[in-house]
């Protein structure tokens, strides 16, 4: 079992979606209970707080189920736009992005900071600038390239929130150890170092 946890505030919105669904006649109980392990299911009915932090194998069958739905990991990467601007919408995470918005380096900060928000029991590591960074989230080994997309996604959005519209931000490695989000303006440098301004904002 892998130690990574997930955040309510990422898995209550899978199941929301999966709730509309089956109140829309799209999804059958069968195909719940087959998919779903006995806490995700539970999640279908009462719903999970956005604080509380659940093991990602529960949630697995949550993002399969959606991927189903919404044609597959493309579809996933779409609806982050969505689960994002629900997120910038209702405050949840106001605090993060309008500290990112006061760093030259504030995508990456925002990426590094958000992954500590929907995972714990990893880790990151982060490179970056004014003009490009990239920020490696360790533990994912175990995920599924679905869930994997949808965190990347979810970030890379994220990022995209706090730049101006000058950095190409993605993702990759959803089919590796490694997921890798990233963003540049011009070629990328592998030579890239920390900047002070994002080693000063992590300072507790």
């Amino acid at each position: 079992m892998s130690a990574i946890e997930l955040s309510g505030l990422i898995v209550e919105p899978l199941a929301q979606r999966l709730r509309a669904w089956c109140s829309a006649g799209k999804l059958e109980e069968d195909d719940l209970e087959r998919a779903l392990s006995q806490d995700a299911r539970a999640w279908i009915d009462h719903s999970i707080s956005t604080g509380d932090w659940v093991a990602i194998e529960d949630v697995e069958g949550l993002v399969a189920i959606a991927a189903d739905q919404l044609g597959g990991e493309t579809g996933l990467v779409d609806w982050a736009d969505e689960l994002v601007a629900d997120w910038l919408l209702e405050g949840a995470v106001t605090d993060l992005t309008t500290a990112g918005e006061g760093l030259v380096d504030g995508p990456g900060f925002v990426v590094s900071q958000a992954s500590t928000l929907l995972m714990r029991g990893g880790g990151w590591s982060y490179e970056g600038g004014a003009r490009a960074f990239q920020v490696q989230l360790r533990g994912l080994e175990t995920a599924s390239v679905a869930l994997a997309s949808l965190l990347g996604a979810c970030l890379a959005r994220l990022a995209e929130a706090v730049d101006l519209g000058a950095l190409d931000v993605r993702f990759e490695g959803v089919d590796g150890d490694d997921l890798v989000v990233f963003g540049e303006v011009g070629p990328v440098d592998m030579g890239l170092a920390e900047s002070r301004l994002h080693r000063a904002a992590l300072v507790p």
